[in-house]
C-alpha cells in the first residue's frame, strides 16, 4: 500500500511539476519615433537674451503702435536669431488664434496672421518644423463659424488673408508624402458641402479653394455651384417670407460675388455658349442666369481689349 501512495505522489509531482518563479516582466516602454523627432523636435530652453527677446517680440507685434508692429513684423521675417525662438512662437500663435476665436478679437487675429507671414519669409527659419501648429490655427482663421466680435466688423478680409497664407504654405511645403495641399482642399470642400455649415464658413471654403489656382477652381469648384445655388436660393426664399432682410443676405452677396469673380473667367475659356443662358440654368441652378450673363461680359470686355490692342498696332 506504502508503494502505491509513493507511486501516486511521484505521478502526481510529474503531472504538475512545481511552478518555477519568473523575474518579473518588464513594461513596454515604445522608443521615439526618429521621423517624428525630426519633424517635431523638442524646443531648447531659452536662455534670459532669449526670453527677454521673445517678450519684445510678441509684445511688438500685438501692441497698439502700428509703426512697432512693422518693424517686429520685419524682425521676425529677417533676424537669424528668430530661428531659435520659432518653436516658441509657433506655440505662441497657435494658442492666441484659439483664445481669439473662442473669444472673438479681429485685431489680435489679423496680427496672428501676420506673424505666421513674416515667419514663413524668414531664410533662416525652417517654417516646416512647425507647421503642426501654424497651418490648422491658420485655416480656423478661413473656416470659423465666427471669428469677429460684431456681425458689421470687416471680417471677410482676414477670410481672405488667411487663405492666401494657407495656398502660400500649401504650394510651398506640400508633397506626395504629406499631402497637404490634398487634405486642405477636402477641409475646404466639406466647409462647401455641409448645409449645415454657417455662409461665413461657407464664403471661407470658396475663397480657400480659389487661392489655389484654375485647375482647382475648374475641378473642385465649379461642379459645387449646384449646391451653392440650392444653399443661396433657400436663404432667399427665407428672407422673402420673413419679409425682413437679414444679415445672410449680405452674406449671400459676398459668396455670389466671390463666385462670379473667381468662376466667370474659367467658364468663359471652357463653357462659352449664346444659348440666352439656358444651359447655365440647367448646369448651374438658380446662380445659372447670374454666372452666364457674368460671362457675356466678360467676353465683351476681352474683344473690347483685342479691338483697343489691334488699334494700337495699327497706330504704331
Amino acid at each position: 500500500m506504502s508503494e502505491y501512495l509513493k507511486d501516486l505522489e511521484l505521478y502526481q509531482e510529474q503531472k504538475n511539476p512545481p511552478a518555477v518563479p519568473q523575474p518579473p516582466a518588464k513594461k513596454f516602454q515604445p522608443k521615439p519615433d526618429p521621423i517624428l523627432l525630426k519633424l517635431h523636435p523638442d524646443p531648447h530652453p531659452l536662455s534670459a537674451e532669449e526670453q527677454v527677446f521673445f517678450v519684445k517680440l510678441t509684445e511688438g507685434a500685438f501692441g497698439f503702435n502700428e509703426h512697432v508692429r512693422n518693424e517686429t513684423l520685419q524682425t521676425l521675417a529677417r533676424d537669424f536669431h528668430v530661428k531659435f525662438l520659432a518653436p516658441y512662437l509657433s506655440q505662441f500663435i497657435n494658442d492666441a488664434i484659439c483664445v481669439n476665436i473662442a473669444f472673438p478679437d479681429l485685431s489680435l487675429l489679423i496680427y496672428s496672421v501676420r506673424v505666421v507671414k513674416s515667419l514663413m519669409a524668414n531664410p533662416h527659419v525652417n517654417i516646416k518644423e512647425h507647421l503642426h501648429l501654424l497651418l490648422p490655427a491658420v485655416i480656423s482663421c478661413v473656416v470659423s463659424r465666427k471669428i469677429s466680435k460684431y456681425s458689421y466688423d470687416n471680417h471677410w478680409t482676414l477670410r481672405d488673408f488667411s487663405a492666401q497664407v494657407v495656398a502660400t504654405i500649401c504650394c510651398t511645403h506640400s508633397n506626395s508624402i504629406n499631402q497637404m495641399k490634398t487634405r486642405v482642399i477636402k477641409v475646404y470642400l466639406r466647409a462647401v458641402q455641409d448645409p449645415r455649415k454657417p455662409l461665413t464658413t461657407v464664403y471661407g471654403g470658396l475663397k480657400g479653394l480659389s487661392c489655389f489656382g484654375e485647375e482647382t477652381v475648374r475641378t473642385c469648384l465649379v461642379p459645387l455651384i449646384p449646391v451653392l445655388s440650392r444653399r443661396v436660393c433657400m436663404v432667399l426664399e427665407k428672407t422673402v417670407y420673413l419679409g425682413d432682410p437679414s444679415h445672410e443676405t449680405k452674406q449671400i452677396k459676398r459668396i455670389t460675388d466671390l463666385v462670379l469673380a473667381v468662376v466667370g473667367p474659367v467658364l468663359l475659356q471652357c463653357k462659352n455658349v449664346n444659348d440666352g443662358g439656358v444651359s447655365y440654368v440647367k448646369e448651374f441652378g438658380y446662380l445659372g442666369y447670374t454666372l452666364y450673363n457674368h460671362v457675356k461680359h466678360l467676353e465683351k470686355i476681352e474683344a473690347e481689349r483685342k479691338n483697343h490692342f489691334n488699334v494700337y498696332l495699327l497706330c504704331r
